[in-house]
């Protein structure tokens, strides 16, 4: 898998289309597209942009190495369990998140009651 390919992979695994990524690069969706197809050259500054929005680990990204995403959460002092909810919270869309936070609202004012 090329560069253009992962970039391709990454959108689709974060559930966006083009346009969605692209406007949280500053980029347009058909940008994006001319990206994955290979027609436009993938940046370093995108690339920078890329990694910054999504947490993607940028030597997967140029090169393929694994992980894909960063471990943001190694630096963290708390327990593995939350570590592995972060993790699995970052893999969500947008409106999957603002669910997770609806239910833990949720649950949190049944605990206070």
């Amino acid at each position: 898998m090329d560069i253009h390919e992962r970039l391709r992979y990454l959108r689709e695994q974060l559930n966006l289309t083009t346009r969605a990524f692209g406007a949280s690069i500053n980029m347009s969706g058909g940008a994006i597209t001319n990206m994955e197809k290979g027609v436009r050259n993938i940046t370093e500054r995108t690339v920078r942009d890329i990694c910054r929005e999504y947490n993607v680990n940028p030597d997967w990204l140029a090169n393929g190495a694994e992980p894909m995403f960063e471990d943001v959460t190694s630096q963290l002092d708390i327990d593995e369990d939350v570590k592995q909810l972060a993790r699995q919270y970052s893999l969500l869309s947008a409106d999957d998140r603002e669910l997770v936070k609806k239910i833990i609202n949720s649950l949190a004012e049944k605990v206070r009651h």
